[in-house]
This record gives C-alpha cells, sequence and structure tokens, in this order.
C-alpha cells in the first residue's frame, strides 16, 4: 500500500470514529467518493446521500447525480412540474450527468467498464419503460436515471449541452493500469456518446493519489479584489470592478465558477429566466455602453478586509450574498469568450463590500439586499431569529445546525451531528404534523408553502422539540442503513419515525408542541424494533399498491397510506409493545 492509500484510510478512519454509529465500510466509502468527485457542486451530506444507490441490481452504479446549469435535480425540481416550460430554461443549459462506480478495491477491473456499459446502454434507452428495467435494475436505480432521462426529454427543444461523467472509484494506483483497462474506459465513453446523441462523455479512473487530492482540497474564502474605484464608508466600501477581474475572482484555478461563494446566497441560479436574459443581452451588447448602468451589481460580506497599493482588496471570510444571477452571467459570458478581449477590460460591474463579523448583522444585509425581488425557496428564512436560535441550541448540545449550507461540514464536525435546514423541516413535518407522505413527495420545495413553513417553525415550539425530532429521524436512518432495502429505506423513512413516536404519544400528533412532553426523554430505541416497524409497513403499502396499482413511492406520497400508518401505530399489537414498551432515547440528544 502507498501513501495516499494509507491517508485515504485515515481520513476514512477518522470520519467513521467521529460518528456516534459508524456506517456500513461499503457505505462509507460510497459516500466518500461522491463528496469527493462531486466537490465543485459544493453538496451537503443529506444531497450526496440522496443519490447513492446501494443494495443489490445496482448495474454496477453506486452513485447517480444529474445537475442543470450547476444544480442538482431532484423529484420535485421546478423541471418536472406539471406547469413547466421548457423556455424558463435557457438555452444549450448545461446537462451534467455523473455516475459514479465506487468500490474499496484496490485496483481497477476491465469487468467494471463492462458492467457499466451493458447498464448504460439499457437505462439511457428511451424506449425502455420501468417494468423491462425492473427485472436487471433496482428500483431507485431506475427512479434515479429517470430524473435525467425525463429531464433530456422536456429540456430535449432547447439542446442542452449533455455531458456524462464516469467516476470509476478504488484505492488503486492509477499508473498501473493496463492497456486492456485503459481501452475500456474509452471504449465506454465511444458507447455513450452514441446512446445519448449529441452529448459529451468523460470517463474517468479515480485512484487513491486522485481520490486524496480531491478530498483534500478546501474551498477558498479569502481571496484578492482589484476595485478600480471605490469609496469607502467605515467597513464597507462601494465601487467598480473590471468584468475581466470579476471574473478572476469568481475563478478557482482551472477557471470554473467558485460556487462555494455563493453559500450563504438565498437564490439558486435561476437559468433562461427573464432578468437573466436581460443581463445577457446587456454582456453580449457590442454598443459604448457601461455594463454597471443597467445592472444592480452584486453585494460581497466578508470578515475582514486589507487594502494594498490603491485598489487590491484581500478579503478574507467571502461570501456573494447577493448578485448571485449576474455573477453567474458574467463568468458564462467570460468564459466563453476571450477572458482577456479588450471589451472585458474597459466595462465594469458595481461592487459593495462590507466587512460584518456579527451573525446578527450579516442576516440583516441579506434579507435587505434580497428583498426587491420575490425568493422562492426557503433560503431566506435562514437569516431568522428562529433558525439562529435552533442552532444557537443544537450547538449547545453537540448538534451543528447547518442554517448556512456546509458550514459546520466545512469546519470538520462529525456529519451525523449536522442537520439542514430542508432535513429538520422534513423530520418535524412528518412527525409533528403528521405527514410523512408530504415529507416524502417534497425533498427540495417543502417550506416554499408560507402556512407549512410557519406550522413548523415558529417560536412557540420549544427548542428541544427540534433536536428531538431530529435526534429521532436521524436515529431511524441510521438504523435502517444497516437493514432496510434502499429503496424501501427512500421511500419508508418518514412514515417509520411517524409511527414510532405516534405509537409513543398515544394519539395523533397535530403540531409540533405536542411533542413537548416527549422531547424531555432521550431518544434510544433499538434496531430490531425499527426493522419490525418497517416489515409491517412494508406490508401495509404492498396491499394499498396492489388495490391501486401503485408503486412504491407513490404510496409513500399518498394520504391513505398515511392513515394506514397512524391507525396501525394507535392499534398496533402487544407485540409490538413487547419490543418497545417505551420510547427511550438514550443520549443521543447529547443531553
Amino acid at each position: 500500500m502507498y501513501n495516499e492509500a494509507v491517508l485515504v484510510n485515515r481520513i476514512l478512519e477518522a470520519a467513521q470514529d467521529a460518528r456516534a454509529e459508524p456506517l456500513p465500510d461499503d457505505v462509507a466509502f460510497e459516500l466518500f467518493a461522491a463528496q469527493s468527485v462531486l466537490r465543485e457542486f459544493d453538496l451537503s451530506d443529506e444531497e450526496v446521500e440522496v443519490g447513492r444507490i446501494g443494495g443489490g441490481k445496482d448495474g454496477g452504479i453506486d452513485g447517480f447525480y444529474v445537475f442543470l446549469d450547476g444544480a442538482l435535480l431532484d423529484e420535485d425540481s421546478d423541471v418536472f412540474a406539471d406547469d413547466f416550460k421548457a423556455s424558463n430554461v435557457r438555452k444549450h443549459a448545461e446537462m451534467d450527468v455523473w455516475v459514479i462506480q465506487a468500490k474499496r478495491e484496490s485496483s481497477f477491473t476491465e469487468t467494471a467498464f463492462d458492467k457499466l456499459q451493458s447498464s448504460l446502454g439499457r437505462l439511457f434507452d428511451l424506449t425502455q419503460d420501468d417494468e423491462q428495467l425492473k427485472v436487471l435494475y433496482s428500483k431507485e436505480l431506475i427512479s434515479r436515471v429517470r430524473i435525467f432521462t425525463d429531464a433530456w426529454m422536456k429540456l430535449g427543444i432547447r439542446s442542452p449541452r449533455i455531458t456524462v461523467h464516469v467516476d470509476y472509484v478504488t484505492k488503486g494506483n492509477t499508473t498501473d493500469v493496463g492497456k486492456a483497462v485503459d481501452h475500456k474506459r474509452g471504449e465506454l465513453e465511444t458507447f455513450i456518446e452514441s446512446r445519448v446523441k449529441g452529448s459529451a462523455s468523460i470517463a474517468r479512473l479515480i485512484g487513491a493519489t486522485e481520490l486524496y487530492d480531491l478530498a483534500s482540497t478546501e474551498p477558498e474564502y479569502d481571496l484578492q479584489l482589484r476595485v478600480a474605484h471605490y469609496v469607502p464608508r467605515g467597513t464597507a466600501y462601494s465601487g467598480l470592478v473590471r468584468l475581466s477581474d470579476y471574473y478572476e475572482f469568481l475563478s478557482d484555478d482551472r477557471k470554473r465558477l467558485r460556487t462555494n461563494l455563493f453559500d450563504w446566497n438565498v437564490r439558486d441560479y435561476q437559468g433562461e429566466v427573464m432578468v437573466n436574459r436581460a443581463i445577457q443581452a446587456t454582456l453580449e451588447s457590442d454598443q459604448d455602453e457601461d455594463f454597471w448602468w443597467f445592472n444592480n451589481g452584486v453585494t460581497i460580506l466578508c470578515s475582514s478586509v486589507s487594502i494594498s497599493g490603491e485598489s487590491t482588496f484581500t478579503l478574507a471570510g467571502v461570501q456573494i450574498v447577493n448578485g448571485m444571477q449576474t455573477s453567474h452571467e458574467i463568468h458564462a459570458a467570460i468564459g466563453k469568450s476571450n477572458p482577456d478581449a479588450e471589451r472585458w477590460k474597459r466595462r465594469s460591474v458595481s461592487v459593495r463590500i462590507i466587512q460584518a463579523q456579527d451573525e446578527e448583522v450579516r442576516d440583516k444585509i441579506i434579507r435587505a439586499t434580497n428583498s426587491q425581488t420575490k425568493v422562492h425557496d426557503a433560503s431566506l428564512h435562514a437569516t431568522e431569529k428562529i433558525h439562529r436560535q435552533i442552532e444557537a441550541y443544537f450547538k449547545g448540545h453537540g448538534w451543528y445546525y447547518d442554517r448556512r449550507k456546509n458550514f459546520y461540514k466545512n469546519t470538520g464536525k462529525a456529519a451525523d451531528r449536522i442537520i439542514g435546514i430542508p432535513a429538520l423541516g422534513q423530520a418535524v413535518m412528518a412527525i409533528g404534523l403528521s405527514r410523512p407522505d408530504d415529507a416524502r413527495a417534497r425533498p427540495t420545495t417543502l417550506l416554499n408553502n408560507a402556512k407549512d413553513y410557519a406550522d413548523l417553525f415558529n417560536e412557540q415550539i420549544a427548542l428541544d422539540v427540534y433536536l428531538w425530532a431530529a435526534a429521532v429521524q436521524r436515529r431511524v436512518d441510521t438504523l435502517m442503513l444497516a437493514g432496510a432495502d434502499r429503496f424501501v429505506r427512500a421511500n419508508l423513512r418518514f412514515h417509520v419515525s411517524c409511527f414510532i413516536v405516534t405509537r409513543t404519544f398515544g394519539r395523533r400528533i397535530f403540531s409540533p408542541k405536542q411533542l413537548a412532553t416527549l422531547a424531555a426523554n432521550p431518544v434510544d430505541f433499538s434496531e430490531g424494533y425499527v426493522s419490525t416497524v418497517t416489515e409491517l409497513l412494508q406490508d401495509l403499502a404492498v396491499k394499498i399498491g396492489e388495490e391501486n396499482e401503485w408503486t412504491l413511492d407513490r404510496v409513500a406520497k399518498s394520504k391513505p397510506f398515511v392513515e394506514d400508518v397512524i391507525r396501525a401505530a394507535l392499534g398496533a399489537n402487544d407485540e409490538m409493545t413487547s419490543i418497545a414498551p417505551a420510547l427511550d432515547l438514550g443520549d443521543e440528544t447529547g443531553s
């Protein structure tokens, strides 16, 4: 074993040691591999887990992810909504498909590429329906691939630029790979391009050296920016930055957009919406007009500022909190042309730089600079008092509330003690509102509804209820990971939590405030209990599925199934009582 393989093992061991309950070794490596190769997308641990394919009938695929203009697609993404219009997406949008095979082996084999070619040939065949595919492949794999094929068909008229990336990850040494393996790699690229017409394909071998390099690369938040003309006001500055200089500021050493600079931004990139088309038109204009005349500019928050020379700002802890659409369009326009062209040097963007270390002040700035237009996702809620209170309470009990995406992950906190706003919302929705169907059906859009949000997050709910709900859901997830089929786990995890808490409470739960008495108890139910509940709910789901000719994922998103789950929880038999006489929650909450 060479040095990088030893270092990779040490990273894995440290991550496992930090967990209250270590993951199975294969699962830990699959997640580590996906987190490493997808590092540029700055995904949360929850987003990485969603794309992991586990169990049998995986077709040699351990991870499957789809990105549209850098944004991760999930089953409830806007592109799949009934009222979605393809014209909302820019023409030639970038669609990246990432297929990952991760094995804890010390070599690379030809067989892996043979299996991938066979699987992708069928999975990317638009004439194959789910019934035909499920003979060979798991429902979980098929559902993840459908995110790509459905988006491909919906956006076909916009001619997206599709790139299929295949990463074969092991702990091997890529310098020792034989010609036959490399030949198979090239064959796979050619095959994919023939199957997905007009696409590009990139198949890579990722060994221990490459894996260590990817895993040890930390995102940069301390950067320099040249500001041509600026006015200082205390610890804030307003000025103009040449587009060429702003492009360099936004780009990493491979000229890719530094997505980590937008971790605190309350919007995702919106694609081909009207405002972005206007930005594109202004950038492409040949008129002798400066860009900043027609654009509101960007706002940058940082923890410290120092100025050298006449105009070089050194910024620590950089976050672009307003102007994400402008930044994306500038980077895209300059990146596809000559970055050194004179037109990018003679035109400027307006930039505000604000040094602010106090979190409440930062939140006020974020809210103020994003109040002019509607924010459709829940990100702006992160600046509200209730979320700062939850974060402080969690931290005092050894947990970390990631109201700023990946903030605690980037500081090295244990992954199983970090939970983001969407995940906490799902847990409270399933347990505190008895709506596991909605928690399952809307993983990324759950908090967009104003009434739902108000029911889930308000100061009348005790802070210990939030921590307790997070701990319950996390324990269910961990115990199901060890025993349940991947597809079953993805669809029933919230229903299992709902059943367990409803049964313990003794009646139906309509509000998270009702959980206050339960939240005083520690969380510790057994793997056997969770397994028994899962089997019971599977039987109920099969019955409803057969009656209505529904698949498991449709059953899991239905109201009739929720009613059956709650009836079963309140009328479960004596055998269930003997397995779990009470909900004893251990010291899982750290209290």
